[in-house]
C-alpha cells in the first residue's frame, strides 16, 4: 500500500515539475521541514565535519576546482547556505573579502566558529529555514549552497530564492545544488532524504524572482565530464541577478 501511495504522489510531483509549476503536490509536502532539519543537524555526528559525504578526495577537489573556483569571485562578499562542518567554507574563506555562514541549526555554526576562530571576516547567521536575518539588500556578491537544498522542503527553497534575489548585488551569482526529479524507478531520492524538486521547476521559480538562469548541469570536469551528481539524480543551477538593476 505504501508503494502504491508513493507512486500516486510521485506522478503528481513529476507532472508539476515538468510543467514548472509549484502546485498542490509540492505545497503539501510535509517532509524536510526547517524543524526537521534543525533537529537532524543539531544531533548529527559532526566528528568528520561532513567530509563523509565526499565521493572521494578527487571528487571533492573537482568541486573546488570546477565549481567554487570557477564561480565564486575573488575578494567579494560570499554567503554560504548550510556550511555544516565547513568542508566548503575553508575554500570560500580563502577567496572572500567577507564570508557569511548561514544555517538553520546552531550546531554547525558553533563548529564553524571553532574552526575559523582566527578569521575576523566571517559572520554567522541563524536562519528560521527560509530567511537571511541581518543580511542587507544587494550586499552579497555570490551565494554558495551545496548538499543543502536537496534536504529542504520546496516552499522553503522558494523562500531562500526570494532572499537570494534580495541580497545579491547586480551581476551577483548563486550556485545552488538541488534535487532533479525523484525515484528514477528505484527510489534513490528517498534513501537520500531528498526533497522533491526538478531543474525545470527550480529554473521557473528563479525566473519568477527576476534571476537569470545562467546554467544548469549535473556533471563537470574535463570537457564537462568526469565527476557528477548521478548517485541521487541531483542538479546544480547557477543563477545571476541582472547587472543592469
Amino acid at each position: 500500500m505504501l508503494r502504491a501511495k508513493w507512486a500516486v504522489e510521485d506522478r503528481r510531483l513529476i507532472a508539476e515539475q515538468q510543467r514548472g509549476v509549484l502546485g498542490p503536490a509540492h505545497l503539501r509536502w510535509r517532509g524536510n521541514s526547517a524543524a526537521e532539519n534543525r533537529l537532524r543537524w543539531d544531533e548529527w555526528d559532526w566528528s568528520s565535519r561532513g567530509e563523509e559525504w565526499n565521493a572521494s578526495p578527487e571528487w571533492k577537489q573537482s568541486v573546488i576546482d570546477n565549481l567554487i573556483d570557477a564561480w565564486m569571485p575573488h575578494d567579494g562578499v560570499i554567503l554560504e547556505i548550510g556550511p555544516g562542518g565547513g568542508r566548503w567554507s575553508q575554500r570560500l574563506l580563502e577567496r572572500a573579502s567577507r564570508l557569511i555562514l548561514l544555517d538553520v541549526s546552531e550546531r554547525p555554526l558553533d563548529l564553524c566558529r571553532e574552526r575559523f576562530a582566527g578569521a575576523s571576516n566571517v559572520d554567522y547567521v541563524l536562519s528560521s529555514g527560509r530567511d537571511m536575518p541581518g543580511v542587507e539588500d544587494t550586499t552579497v556578491d555570490a551565494v554558495w549552497c551545496f548538499d543543502v537544498f536537496v534536504h529542504v522542503a520546496p516552499v522553503d527553497q522558494l523562500g531562500y530564492l526570494d532572499q537570494i534575489a534580495r541580497v545579491l548585488t547586480p551581476g551577483g551569482v548563486a550556485v545552488l545544488h538541488h534535487a532533479d526529479g525523484r525515484n528514477r524507478g528505484r527510489l534513490p531520492s528517498r534513501r537520500g532524504w531528498r526533497s522533491p524538486m526538478s531543474r525545470d521547476l527550480f529554473a521557473a521559480a528563479a525566473r519568477e524572482r527576476g534571476l537569470l538562469v545562467e546554467r544548469q548541469f549535473d556533471s563537470w570536469g574535463p570537457d564537462g565530464h568526469g565527476f557528477d551528481l548521478s548517485a541521487y539524480a541531483d542538479a546544480i543551477t547557477a543563477v545571476r541577478r541582472p547587472s543592469g538593476e
